[in-house]
């Protein structure tokens, strides 16, 4: 595996030659370290301010032309070296019968999940009809994006999906939800199949609109044991992995507090491991043998230190990657908060940049 500048170790994928990102994804060799920002598109820009004075989050998410301009503003701004299309994880529930609103204190599911007969009434998640929006929006945004950039598409995991559907809304520890899967297994194991399939569906409708790559949020996987998430969740990964359509499409999986489920994680053929900020890097790149990077892991709170502090930790996460027989996708450990100055983003993006690779 090489992360250093190669003129013949370099590949040309979805049509991009010599792109930095998805070379790095497959373990190739890159000229410079790609970095992009999880929820990059948000608050803290002043553009996304401005058309949030005009439009609900809702709305955004449902214009394709919204979706274009939002995705597409970090790039310009930032010079960042992919793009994440602007949605949200529970957009997949409306169309299978669950209306989801969203408000100051989160999102709310009107109609959570918690027996066997509301899981009864679960519709099949039809993408074409129900999220025709999402794939308008990745063809409107692939158009405007620059040819350079890869664009990445992305869904929730099945479990993170689960906690939301029958918890109802968000939660630090969502025991409603995780006592539901021990209270009801049979339930609780038809839940995770029926979202595995809507995952799989929706990805792939991403991956026909034109997205590059294809991310996954298990944004509250780490809440469970390595033997419940080996249990609930692994099985469901192995599936959604095994149906994307086309092989050359990364597949990265992002798990929040995962750092006692590295071995489990690792059973699974991800390209890319995404791993937040407690997670040592050395131990993730140890554990993670199946992955050809890894992808991170800057505490988000680090932004706003002053720009000396903001080098110098992405110079140790660069210099401990660089150490490891790993591929590096410089990345926050968690989503980019609303009140993050500008500036700051643009201190990381430059020292990453202006930070050689590895040569091997």
């Amino acid at each position: 595996m090489a992360t250093g500048v190669s003129t013949t170790d370099t590949v040309s994928l979805n049509g991009m030659r010599d792109c930095d990102f998805l070379n790095a994804c497959y373990g190739h060799a890159v000229r410079r370290r790609p970095i992009w920002i999880m929820r990059q598109a948000g608050r803290y820009q002043a553009s996304y301010r401005a058309v949030r004075q005009k439009h609900a989050f809702e709305e955004v998410c449902h214009t394709p032309e919204l979706i274009a301009q939002v995705t597409t503003a970090p790039i310009v701004e930032f010079d960042l070296d992919a793009a994440i299309i602007f949605s949200d994880i529970l957009v997949v529930f409306p169309p299978m019968g669950v209306p989801v609103s969203f408000d100051d204190g989160g999102p709310r599911l009107a109609s959570p999940i918690r027996s066997a007969s509301d899981l009864a009434a679960l519709k099949k998640l039809d993408v074409d009809r129900g999220l025709r929006y999402v794939s308008e929006g990745i063809r409107q945004t692939r158009n405007a994006l620059p040819s350079r950039i890869p664009l990445i598409g992305f869904s929730g995991a099945p479990f993170t999906l689960a906690c939301y559907a029958v918890e109802g809304s968000t939660s630090r520890e969502f025991a409603i939800a995780r006592r539901f899967f021990h209270e009801d297994p049979k339930s609780a194991q038809k839940l995770m199949t029926h979202l595995a399939g809507a995952v799989a569906d929706h990805l792939n409708a991403q991956i026909e609109a034109g997205v590059d790559a294809v991310q996954l949020f298990d944004s509250w996987g780490g809440l469970l044991s390595s033997e419940d998430y080996r249990h609930w969740v692994l099985p469901h990964l192995h599936e959604i992995v095994s149906r994307i359509a086309k092989p050359h499409v990364p597949v990265v999986l992002y798990v929040n507090g995962a750092s006692h489920l590295l071995d489990v994680i690792s059973e699974v053929g991800f390209n890319v491991v995404s791993v937040d900020w407690r997670t040592e890097l050395n131990a993730a790149a140890h554990h993670l043998t199946r992955s050809k990077a890894i992808q991170g892991n800057l505490d988000p709170l680090a932004l706003f230190a002053d720009a000396e502090m903001i080098i110098s930790r992405a110079s140790r996460i660069m210099e401990t990657m660089d150490t490891t027989n790993k591929s590096h996708i410089f990345n926050l450990g968690h989503g980019i908060l609303p009140e993050t100055p500008e500036e700051s983003l643009r201190v990381l993006v430059q020292t990453v940049h202006n930070t050689l690779p590895r040569v091997i």
